[in-house]
């Protein structure tokens, strides 16, 4: 049910009540009044998103029970009221100074069906902002501040059938902007004076659309509206269009009614409307058209009422068609219709009351007749017919005799707008004489061709794919080949470049990490469990060897090594021995050669039963058994520093 903006909507029937109302009906009829102001009615139920019930009718507001109604107009409201009955149907909101629409403060109107906020200061709405609206017809959005489509805040408006924005500030109607509401029957985008930009795909998904309204948005082309199959009434009055080609109405098979009124139109081009098979009515007033197309309107066959009033007609030939198409289809009306502003002598006539008696008119000359033709079965063709003017209409005539016009469906034959006949693929019955005719209020021009097409050899056609579109499509799939082909090389040599040098990089911080900081060669002693018994003394003098020459000395330590409070700078990091079984991990001992030279009573005179034993490549330390605890603060150093070798389990010693 749409009611008219600003006014409020008349009582439901009564027998289209359903069964919430009637509850709601009955829990106001046995419930003690509330003695609440407007005559609201108590509801029990709760509000969505835990909002308390509206039990009452807004203070700012009018509320009509029996229709559900609820009207808030010039309150000066800044906000949406939070207690509006939950039954609410119609609910009008213009006229205030609301400027957001926050999310879900709709979301307990259920039943609501239209929705006016027209006349605010709304900038943004918030996503989500109509939840909770299943059963929203109508939606008014013009006269406020929205700088975009609210594409996001449309979802789950599943039965919305009325979309208004007119008069906002919009900029731009981008890619799928209104794919959520593919239920729109009517979308009034007039008046969006700010327009700049709308997307290709700007309608795509509006298949049940049956009204739309571009009046008034200063469009200079007419937008991409092939989507729109089911569109019936199209406004575009307002805009500054001045010149339509052929294809503007593409796919507006079912369009009946094209308003185009103040849209500065100066020229229309042959074929422009030529989509429009179901057009009925055409209004064209106040624009700058001078001379129609000859036979513009005829593939309109339905088409019953045009305007053609105020606009700059020069009466020549060129009206001549004009003038018969309009005492045929409105021969009763001449006062819509098209009346001369030149010449000075025919100022004023009704263009349905001239004849080919008040001019001196010419038939039409071809600037380009067609040529004849040879090609091979399977390639494209084109026969040229170019016309010094587009106030005349070009046909072709087939070998077959069938007439061909621009619009007419033929699977590999069409007539272009330029009057060019178009073959995609040729075939061997296509061979014959082809008729182009040209014609105006004077009479009519031919010219003819032949097309000789060739079959193709069989052996050559076994080994050969044919070309049947041998045009500038090929060479830009090879060119785009060719990028692709040098894309993949570039990065390729890129990534290899690039492997080259962290090879590169890796190497020199492998070979510079190998380098000591301190000066001396690298040697390993091996720590090996034996039997035998050898002296202590010679390992323990290979160590103070090694940290006097300033070489590095490390060890391969157990797994849970910790650093012993008994560490000293002079010797190192010392640590303590777990208890076996234990994986081995590194662990390095550093030693300065200063400090240890300054250790001189570090007891090396105990360290008896230990000795190097040269044999291969690398020296071998060798332990008798395992070392004795002795009482001394000597036999305690060394304790400590073999427990910290792991001279118990087999280990690894670099003397570096």
């Amino acid at each position: 049910m749409a009611c008219a903006r600003g006014s409020p909507c008349p009582p439901l029937p009564p027998g289209r009540m359903s069964w919430p109302h009637g509850a709601l009906l009955f829990l106001w009829l046995f419930s003690p009044p509330l003695g609440a102001g407007g005559g609201g009615v108590a509801v029990t139920s709760a509000a969505g998103g835990g909002s308390p019930p509206a039990t009452s009718c807004p203070a700012a507001c009018s509320c009509s029970n029996q229709a559900s109604r609820v009207i808030c107009t010039r309150r000066d409201l800044a906000e949406v009221p939070a207690s509006i009955p939950v039954n609410t149907r119609y609910l009008n909101l213009q006229e205030n100074g609301i400027q957001v629409i926050r999310t879900d403060t709709f979301k307990h109107l259920r039943h609501l069906e239209i929705l006016q906020l027209s006349k605010n200061l709304v900038r943004k709405i918030e996503v989500g902002a109509f939840n909770g609206l299943p059963s929203l017809n109508t939606l008014e959005l013009f006269d406020n501040r929205l700088t975009t489509v609210p594409t996001q805040a449309f979802e789950y408006l599943s039965k919305l059938r009325e979309l208004w924005l007119r008069n906002n500030p919009i900029e731009s109607i981008p890619s799928y902007a209104f794919n959520r509401v593919p239920s729109l029957r009517r979308l009034d985008l007039g008046e969006l004076k700010r327009l700049e930009y709308i997307s290709e795909a700007a309608f795509e998904g509006l298949v049940n659309l049956r009204y739309l309204n571009l009046g008034m948005c200063n469009l200079k082309d007419i937008p991409n509206l092939t989507a729109l199959v089911r569109l019936e009434e199209l406004e575009l009055s307002g805009n500054r269009l001045d010149l339509i080609r052929p294809g503007s109405f593409q796919g507006l098979t079912s369009l009946r009614k094209l308003w185009l009124m103040h849209a500065q139109v100066a020229t229309i081009e042959r074929n422009a409307f030529d989509d429009l098979k179901s057009l009925e009515e055409l209004n064209l007033s106040h624009n700058n058209l001078m001379s129609l197309p000859h036979d513009l309107f005829t593939p309109l066959h339905r088409l019953e009422r045009v305007h053609l009033n105020h606009n700059p007609w020069h009466c020549n030939c060129d009206v001549l068609w004009l003038s018969w198409w309009l005492k045929e289809t409105v021969p009763s009306n001449t006062t819509c219709c098209a009346r001369c502003h030149a010449p000075a002598g025919l100022k004023g006539r009704y263009i349905g009351e001239l004849d080919q008696s008040h001019f001196t008119c010419y038939a039409p000359v071809i600037v380009e007749p067609p040529t004849d033709l040879n090609v091979t079965e399977g390639m494209a063709a084109e026969l040229k017919c170019r016309t010094g003017t587009s106030m005349t209409s070009v046909n072709w005539l087939t070998p077959n005799g069938t007439l061909m016009t621009h619009g007419s469906y033929r699977v590999r034959i069409s007539v272009l707008h330029d009057g060019t006949l178009n073959f995609t693929n040729v075939t061997v019955q296509d061979t014959g004489q082809y008729t182009c005719m040209v014609t105006n209020s004077a009479g009519n021009t031919t010219a003819s061709a032949t097309l000789n097409v060739s079959a193709v050899d069989p052996v050559a056609k076994a080994f050969t794919v044919p070309i049947t579109d041998v045009t500038e499509n090929a060479l830009k799939d090879l060119d785009d080949v060719m990028k692709t082909t040098k894309i993949i090389i570039g990065c390729f040599v890129a990534i290899t470049f690039m492997a080259a040098v962290m090879l590169v990089a890796f190497y020199k911080l492998r070979k510079q990490h190998q380098l000591h900081k301190h000066h001396g060669p690298t040697r390993t002693v091996e720590i090996i469990n034996v039997e035998d018994e050898l002296p202590a003394a010679s390992a323990v003098s290979s160590l103070a060897a090694a940290a006097a020459s300033g070489r590095r000395v490390g060890v391969l330590a157990p797994l849970c090594l910790r650093l012993s409070p008994l560490s000293s700078c002079q010797l190192g990091a010392l640590a303590t021995r777990c208890p076996s079984p234990h994986p081995m991990l590194p662990f390095t001992l550093s030693f300065s050669p200063a400090s240890f030279q300054r250790q001189s009573w570090l007891p090396w005179k105990h360290c008896s039963g230990y000795q190097v034993v040269a044999g291969g490549r690398e020296p071998v330390l060798r332990q008798p058994a395992p070392f004795p605890m002795p009482g001394t603060l000597e036999a305690q150093w060394l304790g400590l520093m073999l427990g910290v070798l792991g001279l118990s389990r087999p280990g690894r010693l670099l003397l570096g």
